[in-house]
């Protein structure tokens, strides 16, 4: 039985929907019948990202749709705050540096006296904790300031991996939290067939199954099962399948107009 899919009735944007798939399960006894899908094309690989700090978004630089590579750019955050906060940080280091050199200069004056005996040797050992304590804490607020330096790159989003844009969840204006997801990224690579099956069918991993698109249906290419969902949706209750697709359709593009794929 097969279940053609249908264009959405409301004004959707072809060239951010996923492209749409047809699968047909095919049993191998005589008297089963091959049974059809509608799905999606998908990336194997898909990564919500989101800034690692908190702020305010400053500016959007990509489009659902639009084509990325790695590292690009994606979005930007106001960072004069953060500025600041290095800043002072940056300060902080300047006067630890100087404390830490006063108690350096002041233990190996105390460690001098102590040798002649001018000086008892607890006083330079209190000395010389002091100077302990400075280099300690000097330490700290450059570790502070290099945290802070690099909160400062982290207002800058980039693509972790060459992709797709699949959508935007962020604007300018728009005030975020640290690890907020503010972009989809679907990244090149494996495509797969998305399709939900009932409740009655449960194929094995590994199964085949035929695949076309929509706009191609001429071109059929097998496929194979890698991944079936072992919890039903709560709404439809059926399980998510995703089939592999190889051949002509390894490179079924994400992100552009509708396409029906079919896969058996």
């Amino acid at each position: 039985m097969l279940l053609p899919s249908c264009r959405s009735a409301t004004g959707s944007d072809p060239r951010t929907d996923p492209p749409l798939v047809r699968t047909a399960i095919v049993q191998s006894t005589a008297s089963a019948q091959t049974r059809s899908f509608t799905g999606t094309v998908a990336a194997r690989v898909q990564s919500d990202l989101g800034f690692r700090v908190s702020g305010k978004v400053l500016e959007r630089l990509v489009s659902s749709g639009q084509r990325v590579r790695r590292g690009q750019p994606l979005m930007r955050l106001d960072d004069a705050d953060l500025r600041l906060a290095l800043h002072a940080q940056e300060e902080a280091v300047v006067a630890a540096a100087a404390r830490a050199r006063q108690a350096t200069d002041d233990e190996a004056r105390d460690r001098n006296l102590a040798a002649e005996g001018v000086e008892p040797p607890a006083a330079y050992d209190r000395m010389r904790a002091s100077a302990e304590a400075a280099r300690a804490q000097l330490r700290a607020v450059e570790a502070q300031a290099k945290v802070a330096r690099n909160a400062t790159r982290y207002a800058l989003l980039v693509a972790d991996a060459a992709g797709v844009i699949v959508e935007t969840l962020a604007e300018p204006g728009q005030v975020v939290a640290a690890g907020q997801p503010v972009v989809r990224l679907a990244h090149d690579g494996p495509r797969e067939a998305v399709v939900q099956l009932p409740e009655t069918l449960r194929p094995s991993l590994g199964s085949s199954a035929q695949a076309a698109l929509y706009g191609r249906a001429g071109v059929v290419v097998a496929t194979r099962l890698r991944e079936l969902s072992s919890a039903a949706d709560p709404l439809t209750r059926t399980f998510q399948a995703k089939y592999v697709l190889e051949g002509p359709l390894a490179d079924a593009p994400l992100g552009s107009s509708r396409r029906r794929v079919a896969t058996t």
